[in-house]
């Protein structure tokens, strides 16, 4: 009768050499099973790398061809400009206004009494006067300095001669006053420039000497005045100050330019001049007026060491008086050009990119959405605008501004 319980196991190993042996084979297989699990979780590896990699191209390839995929939600619209079909001019644009231009004195020679004068806004001609010295017409006569002295005639061999005298003998031959006189407007006071002064002389009313005096008349370099504003008061003495003060009677353009600008703005210089009412006229510098002004430095005295800055008063021309008038009174704009073209293709600056190639570039947005990077060949900048001289863009089409 066995005394071993029925409930108790049974060696499965009969000696230690067989235990060691079945330890063994089941360590073999336990570690193939660990290199199994190991070799899975490298393919795994493996694959997710090859999806990360694949994902990154797929960014990059996206990217090259203009797609960001980084921004979640809807996409901002994009902002575009259009290619215009228009002009450029490159130049100097300067802010002026239209009125009669710089306005001149015009000096009564001291003595006498001012017993009538000129209104505001009269036009006057050479020949006509300007106001009454005494009850006698003081009239104007074309020159450009002022007499300083009695012209008359001087003993035979000793004539008056000058510039003074060469002006007077062309007003009195243009105002009919030297008729078959046989009169030249040369520098020599005649016996026959002393007839012609008693002919002006008699229509004035004044006594006929034959003689000029500085007081009877005033030289004014115009070919025609206007009266822009009264100085001297009626019955009060002449004192050798302004009575008048006179401009042209053509509307023309002012504006006051630095130094540094007046070389672009030479007397014969033509531009450009907007009207306020948005017409335009051509227009010629006709003077230059020159005066210094002090410009203050750090608001500091300027007495001694401030920086004196010329500044100038530019007067242009404006042969179209009847589209001047039109465009009424007020600010203009003076444009001196440079360089002008017509009738380009133009895109915003801004809308240019750089090539790494070298040169520039527009995105082109196609009809379906896609956009196209374009190679172009700019000229003219100006205005904020680029001139399209070679590549393959249409009026018309829009173009990307990038942010």
């Amino acid at each position: 009768m066995s005394t071993t319980p029925e409930t108790e196991p049974v060696s499965q190993y009969t000696d230690d050499t067989e235990a060691e042996g079945l330890l063994h084979r089941s360590s073999r297989r336990d570690g193939r099973r660990r290199k199994g699990r190991s070799r899975r979780v490298a393919v795994a590896m493996v694959a997710a790398a090859v999806l990360t990699a694949t994902v990154v191209v797929a960014q990059q390839q996206d990217w090259l061809g203009g797609h960001d995929r980084k921004a979640e939600g809807p996409e901002k619209p994009e902002a575009t400009a259009v290619v215009e079909r228009t002009s450029l001019s490159t130049g100097l644009d300067l802010k002026g206004e239209i009125g009669y231009g710089h306005e001149r004195d015009a000096v009564g020679r001291a003595g006498g009494t001012l017993t009538a004068i000129r209104k505001v806004g009269d036009p006057v001609l050479p020949g006509q006067w300007l106001w009454e010295r005494d009850g006698v017409p003081v009239p104007y006569f074309k020159g450009d300095r002022p007499l300083w002295r009695v012209l008359k005639k001087a003993p035979r061999g000793k004539e008056m001669r000058g510039k003074d005298v060469r002006d007077l003998k062309r007003n009195l031959i243009h105002l009919g006053y030297a008729d078959g006189l046989g009169l030249s407007a040369d520098d020599k006071f005649t016996v026959a420039t002393e007839t012609a002064v008693k002919r002006w002389q008699k229509r004035l009313g004044a006594p006929q000497t034959g003689e000029v005096d500085p007081g009877s008349l005033v030289m004014i370099d115009l070919l025609r005045l206007r009266v822009s504003k009264t100085v001297g008061v009626v019955g009060a003495p002449l004192t050798g100050t302004a009575v008048l003060k006179v401009t042209g009677t053509n509307l023309v353009a002012t504006v006051k330019v630095t130094y540094d600008q007046l070389s672009r703005l030479s007397p014969g210089t033509r531009l450009k001049v907007t009207l306020p009412n948005g017409g335009t006229v051509n227009g010629k510098v006709t003077s230059v007026e020159i005066s210094a002004q002090p410009q203050q430095d750090g608001g500091g005295d300027t007495g001694g060491g401030g920086d004196t800055k010329q500044q100038s008063e530019v007067t242009v021309s404006l042969p179209d008086q009847k589209t001047v008038k039109a465009g009424g009174p007020g600010p203009v704009t003076l444009t001196v050009s440079d360089r002008k073209v017509d009738q380009v293709l133009a895109v915003p600056v801004t809308a240019l990119l750089a090539l790494a190639e070298g040169g520039y570039g527009v995105e082109v947005v196609q009809p379906d959405g896609q956009r196209k990077l374009v190679p172009v060949t700019i000229g003219l900048v100006a205005d904020a605008r680029a001139e399209i001289t070679k590549g393959n863009l249409k009026e018309g089409a829009k173009v990307v501004i990038p942010e």
